[in-house]
């Protein structure tokens, strides 16, 4: 799968920064908050693909950030790691009731978690929900798209159209079927309102507009081979 995005939550920078450089290792984009608000803020603000939470931290709980996490369509999804330094089976249950995926006590071996993070990922639907062709990523669940790690602004219909091509794996799709798959049957939209969203789609990923291919007499495919150089 794509490199991913971890988020760690821990309030002892030592731990932190253990954790830090084990998953920096591993080839992970690690983001770091020592406390529940700035955790949250990174949340909402980047495209997490795990959270690993300390349950004890200031300003706001790993309980009640994995709370939310579940309550988010946008994260609802992602793997979620507890560690914590409270192992009665007690305070595992309480893990688990909230959503948790994993709970690990404290102290506890880099390794370990390591091996936890790769298992929850072989678990998790993540890496066939996101797409990855060089500077390009699409996180089909999340309704987001990055170019050279920089947010695309698509609306809802931009989105959904790029989503659509990509998914037909290089097939023709007509201009009828992406009037129907996006806009629904009932819409009174023509295909004209197909052919203004491919303007603004192709604007918006430029220099990769060429992506987006037009089959002349028949729809758009994309051609992911002008995506890498």
């Amino acid at each position: 799968m794509p490199k991913a995005d971890v988020l760690v939550l821990e309030d002892d920078p030592d731990i932190l920064e253990l954790l830090k450089y084990n998953l920096t290792e591993e080839d992970f984009n690690v983001h770091t908050a020592m406390d529940g608000l700035e955790a949250w803020s990174i949340l909402q603000d980047e495209v997490i693909d795990l959270a690993i939470l300390d349950v004890m931290v200031p300003n706001l709980s790993g309980t009640e950030i994995c709370k939310r996490i579940r309550k988010t369509d946008r994260i609802k999804d992602i793997p979620v790691l507890f560690i914590s330094a409270k192992e009665e089976e007690s305070d595992k249950l309480v893990g688990f009731m909230v959503g948790a995926d994993d709970y690990i006590g404290k102290p506890f071996a880099p390794k370990e978690v390591i091996a936890r993070v790769w298992a929850l990922f072989r678990r998790s639907k993540l890496g066939a929900e996101i797409y990855s062709r060089g500077n390009i990523e699409i996180f089909f669940n999340r309704h987001l798209a990055k170019m050279n790690d920089e947010r695309i602004k698509l609306t809802p219909g931009e989105f959904n159209v790029l989503k659509t091509l990509i998914q037909n794996n290089g097939n023709t799709v007509s201009r009828e079927n992406l009037l129907t798959e996006v806009w629904g049957m009932d819409s009174n939209s023509s295909v004209r309102s197909v052919e203004i969203v491919i303007t603004r789609i192709r604007d918006k990923i430029r220099p990769y507009d060429k992506a987006i291919r037009t089959v002349t007499g028949f729809g758009y495919q994309w051609d992911e081979e002008v995506l890498i150089p």
